[in-house]
């Protein structure tokens, strides 16, 4: 999807639901309240799609996708409740990709049905939010990509650095769960690629000790340039234009999910 932009957006992702730090979404979701971006970009990964997963699954699990796909369309409802005139896009992560493949393999006669598909399960055009599919991403301006990315590499930077070496140009993906970037610079300019963490658990019950960070951005477009504020979460606390968010832990009235 290409866009024309100006303004200021918040990019989003990685909550991978039931797998999500609710908590921390919260703290987020407050910052994200009060600031009204004019765009808000969510790259995938938001549920998790665990019992589709080809991996070895928790039999405790085994029937918990639709309370995973509500708690999702829940935290939709709810951002677009507090951010009313905020555009908001999605694009489809390799988590949600998993469904369509699953249709495809198992039962594709079901695959072109609108209620299995993610727009549908997430209640997108109930909260006016667009969607986009996975390998397409949004491209500001022509010249800054979003994306859910389909890289991962052992370091931080390295997977910035991979998207950058595939795509050039520059953007912003997440898929890695960790904060990162890479920055090059030629005689046409300076370019950047950057990794936006994640705001899923930091210790889901399927991987111990993940080499994960928490965190989420925030782009600002003025006359076709940009500049990326990543931002990173530490013990539910981060720092935006010299201000401390976050309860650092305290708890906070109970959210709906």
């Amino acid at each position: 999807m290409d866009i024309k932009f100006q303004g200021t957006a918040g990019i989003f992702q990685d909550t991978h639901n039931p797998f999500q730090d609710q908590r921390v979404i919260r703290e987020v979701e407050l910052f994200l309240f009060e600031l009204q971006p004019d765009l808000m970009v969510y790259p995938g990964d938001m549920s998790d799609f665990y019992l589709l997963s080809k991996f070895d699954k928790n039999p405790n699990r085994a029937d918990t996708l639709q309370q995973d796909l509500n708690s999702t369309a829940t935290l939709f409802k709810r951002h677009r409740e507090g951010m009313p005139n905020t555009r908001m896009i999605f694009t489809l992560g390799n988590h949600e990709d998993r469904l369509r493949r699953y249709l495809w393999s198992n039962s594709p006669a079901l695959a072109s049905l609108d209620c299995l598909t993610i727009e549908g399960l997430y209640k997108l055009r109930e909260n006016e939010i667009e969607c986009v599919d996975y390998e397409e991403g949004i491209l500001f301006n022509g010249n800054f990509m979003v994306t859910h990315g389909d890289l991962i590499r052992a370091h931080s930077g390295y997977t910035a650095k991979g998207m950058s070496d595939k795509h050039g140009g520059s953007g912003i993906c997440g898929h890695s769960h960790r904060g990162g970037n890479s920055l090059k610079t030629n005689r046409f300019g300076v370019y950047g690629w950057w990794e936006n963490y994640c705001l899923c658990d930091l210790d889901p019950d399927y991987v111990s000790h993940p080499n994960w960070q928490q965190g989420f951005s925030v782009v600002t477009v003025i006359h076709e340039r940009f500049w990326v504020e990543p931002i990173q979460i530490i013990h539910r606390k981060f720092i935006y234009g010299g201000k401390t968010y976050g309860s650092g832990g305290k708890k906070r009235v109970r959210v709906e999910v």
